[in-house]
């Protein structure tokens, strides 16, 4: 019999653990309830409680998001691809200078990267619309 397993869970029985929680979402008991019902126990051990309080705690005091940074800057009153390279330079050089955070010119730099687009975009359509009524002529 020498390297036969003989006693423990047969196959496919689940831990003590895992039947406990399931059993406990069967009741509606969520696990963040748990946690916070095992915390607010006096009877349990505090190394017990600290653990729940733990598992518990994001779920009740979610991180708080920090306020979303105001960067101001002038842009030519009617922006074209033209003066794209000249902005986009500047925001280069700020960021260099240590005047503008990497994040923030890696926004503004994708939001001209979609204005230089839409552009496109309208010149295209423009252009075969013109095409488009010079073949119609």
């Amino acid at each position: 019999m020498e390297g036969t397993k003989t006693g423990g869970r047969a196959p496919g029985v689940r831990n003590r653990r895992t039947q406990a929680l399931l059993d406990l979402a069967e009741q509606g008991e969520t696990p963040c309830a748990f946690a916070l019902r095992l915390m607010r126990d006096e009877t349990t051990p505090p190394d017990i409680r600290m653990q729940a309080a733990k598992l518990a705690a994001p779920f009740v005091h979610p991180k708080p998001q920090p306020e979303p940074r105001i960067v101001q800057f002038t842009l030519p009153e009617k922006l074209g691809t033209d003066q794209l390279p000249e902005v986009h330079e500047s925001i280069m050089q700020a960021t260099a200078n240590g005047e503008l955070a990497v994040e923030d010119a890696r926004d503004i730099s994708a939001m001209l990267e979609t204005h230089r687009r839409i552009i496109e975009t309208v010149e295209l359509e423009q252009r075969i619309a013109r095409l488009e009524q010079e073949r119609s002529q």
